[in-house]
């Protein structure tokens, strides 16, 4: 008999983002004002060559996309490994992006260097609502932010309740528990 998938699951890559350097990032002007908006996981972002626009030399639309993609994959590497990604693989679940919604406020330019935090602001039902903001390092002019609506998804394709392990994580890291908002006029999401 075959063993339940995920009963074998570990931590197997410590650092799997590409384009987000570990550890913490370089003080600049960038830092401070995620901090000061509350962020608590701030990373140095490094482009990557796809990333370059191929007529401007700025960053194209799916970069920044790709980044906060990335950004939300060092956040749970750096603040929740391995308990939460061994959790996850062990119960058989899946982390699941219902909706992104990306709000670009300036262009970004290969050159430049850019720092972005990661957060997770907000329980909405069975949903996760995870903010983030891409900035500039050394004048922390707004790149781009991001709205998230991440949710848990089990072996059957239903969505699952976020399980109190997760919610303990983000008071730790976040220093406070995570708003709750109830909306039962979200539709349901996932097979009938």
């Amino acid at each position: 008999m075959a063993t339940p998938r995920g009963q074998d699951a570990d931590w197997r890559d410590p650092w799997p983002v590409k384009g987000v350097r570990p550890g913490e990032p370089e003080p600049s002007p960038g830092v401070t004002a995620l901090a000061e908006d509350g962020f608590v996981a701030v990373f140095d972002v490094e482009t990557l060559e796809t990333d370059r626009d191929e007529y401007q030399d700025h960053l194209n639309n799916a970069a920044v996309v790709r980044i906060f993609n990335e950004l939300r994959t060092a956040y749970i590497a750096a603040r929740f490994a391995p308990d939460w990604p061994r959790y996850v693989r062990r119960q058989g679940l899946t982390v699941a992006v219902r909706e992104l919604h990306v709000l670009y406020e300036s262009e970004g330019w290969m050159h430049e260097r850019y720092v972005g935090g990661t957060r997770v602001t907000q329980s909405r039902g069975k949903a996760v609502v995870v903010e983030q903001r891409l900035v500039e390092a050394s004048t922390a002019r707004p790149l781009a932010r991001a709205w998230v609506l991440q949710l848990l998804v089990d072996a059957d394709g239903r969505v699952a309740e976020w399980p109190s392990v997760f919610w303990d994580l983000v008071q730790d890291v976040q220093g406070g528990p995570a708003a709750r908002v109830d909306d039962p006029a979200r539709p349901a999401w996932g097979p009938p």
